[in-house]
């Protein structure tokens, strides 16, 4: 990484990898994506989800920029086919649209066939754009800001696909979007790999209190 010092008004960020020199450019979240929506609750609601079969991505399994696996549901096929048009594929950007967790977003890296329900949107990135990247800016402090201010109705409570279409971020090229999102992947795996260890010494610490302190 390097600094940059930009001239005459360039829209350029103040770190940037040594190799690229042009200018970002700003477009709108929809000018750049084949698909914005979400899903829905399946006819019937709790009592479709199952032990195996299609996982159902919610709301409280998007978090810390990762799908998470832990408590997530299962429909059966026939109920995705009925969700057909709510399908994940790999690289899809995963937005948190309700709630509490309203903002919440990550990148779908499996292969394995997936839905989501009505709390998650779905943003397809076109082949000229780098998911990782989209999510970064969704994550950053300008994205988030732009959620804030977007959220629908009198409760504030929720986004609805119009606006996120609008926003706005900028864009390098896709060369320089996949350095980037690489760059942030690795740091993320990073902070994985910590927590992982964290995790351990807590559960450690609390078996030595539980043997030593009867």
């Amino acid at each position: 990484l390097q600094k940059m010092f930009p001239k005459n008004g360039a829209k350029v960020p103040e770190l940037r990898f040594a190799g690229f020199a042009d200018d970002w450019e700003q477009r709108k979240l929809g000018e750049v994506t084949e698909k914005i929506g979400s899903g829905k609750t399946p006819k019937g609601g709790n009592s479709n989800y199952q032990s195996h079969g299609v996982a159902l991505i919610r709301s409280q399994n998007i978090f810390d920029d990762r799908v998470n696996n832990n408590d997530i549901a299962y429909i059966s096929d026939k109920v995705d086919n009925d969700m057909k048009n709510s399908r994940v594929f790999k690289n899809d950007v995963l937005l948190n649209i309700t709630g509490a967790s309203i903002g919440r977003s990550a990148v779908y890296q499996s292969s394995d066939t997936a839905n989501v329900n009505q709390h998650v949107c779905i943003i397809r990135p076109k082949d000229n754009i780098v998911s990782n990247f989209i999510q970064l800016n969704i994550s950053s402090t300008k994205g988030q800001k732009e959620i804030e201010l977007n959220q629908a109705g009198g409760g504030r409570e929720g986004l609805n696909f119009q606006q996120i279409a609008k926003m706005i971020f900028s864009y390098p090229s896709y060369d320089e979007q996949q350095v980037i999102g690489l760059f942030f992947e690795k740091i993320n795996d990073t902070i994985t790999l910590h927590q992982r260890k964290l995790d351990l010494l807590k559960e450690q610490k609390k078996g030595f209190l539980q043997k030593m302190f009867v």
